[in-house]
């Protein structure tokens, strides 16, 4: 991470380092930033009564990610956003397993400019939830795709999908009906989705997959492909691959041991996968790290 990406992140998040960030992938721009638990928790999330700068939307999917704020605890259910407001204290109550969320940070300065057409009440969020709009994961993906790939013209592309995020949020937390259609599908892969962000480390088949899209494995087969544009297993293949290759970032020193915890079955395989992927070995990961 460099010095440049750091100003935008703290920006937004306040004074938070760069140590405190090492399991967490990060996705920013001028205004809008995006930050998931990777392979374990933000170490800021949860220090004791912080607060941000920015407006922030904790999207969860689990029901174990807690915050403590008002002298109480908030436990969104899954798919809900929690809506944080600049400057309110709280923090996320430490857990046994990865917390799994995506939060939102948004400037105060384009969220409440969008705001203004909306002639909405000068009224705080409070920590309040809601569910959001169908639109909302799909446009999260785009902007995330759209900053990994830094293609010439990104900021710009950036400011439009960020833009529209926020409206989501604004037209969701405010009760505001989108006419965007409900996609079943689409909604059902995301389950799916996020059923392998959480079990990424197990044995996984394509039956499992489809049984928990409720489809035929041919039929969800076409319509995975179709979504996210790979084959079940080769999207399972490359989730284990990123997860392995940000436990070796943040400095687990046994390849094996990654391999395991990834779901490879041996670390030859693994190894293998690694270098198809990255074109690098995991221990040549490892030895830079350890320069």
């Amino acid at each position: 991470m460099d010095t440049h990406q750091l100003g935008k992140i703290r920006a937004l998040v306040g004074q938070v380092s760069e140590e405190q960030l090492k399991f967490v992938d990060c996705f920013v721009s001028d205004e809008i930033g995006l930050f998931i638990p990777a392979i374990g928790p933000c170490l800021y999330a949860v220090t004791r009564d912080h607060s941000h700068p920015a407006y922030s939307f904790v999207l969860s999917f689990d029901d174990s990610s807690t915050f403590q704020a008002k002298g109480g605890k908030i436990t969104p259910a899954p798919g809900e956003v929690v809506a944080i407001d600049p400057e309110a204290m709280h923090h996320e109550v430490p857990a046994e397993g990865q917390p799994r969320y995506i939060a939102i940070f948004i400037s105060r300065t384009i969220y409440e400019r969008e705001a203004k057409p909306y002639a909405l009440a000068a009224k705080p969020y409070d920590f309040r939830r809601f569910l959001p709009g169908p639109e909302l994961i799909g446009l999260l993906k785009e902007f995330m795709a759209e900053r990994e790939a830094a293609l010439p013209g990104a900021e710009a592309v950036l400011a439009a999908v960020s833009t529209r995020i926020v409206h989501s949020i604004l037209r969701a937390a405010h009760g505001i009906n989108s006419q965007v259609p409900h996609i079943a599908s689409r909604i059902e892969i995301n389950r799916v989705v996020e059923y392998l962000h959480g079990n990424y480390g197990e044995k996984v088949t394509v039956d499992e997959m489809a049984s928990v899209a409720a489809m035929s494995a041919s039929h969800f087969s076409r319509v995975f492909r179709k979504e996210t544009g790979f084959a079940p297993m080769n999207y399972l293949i490359d989730l284990r691959l990123s997860k392995a290759r940000r436990l070796l970032v943040a400095g687990e020193p046994c390849v094996t041991s990654v391999a395991l915890r990834c779901g490879f079955a041996s670390s030859s395989h693994f190894t293998d996968s690694f270098r198809k992927r990255f074109g690098c070995r995991p221990s040549d990961v490892i030895t830079t790290i350890k320069a």
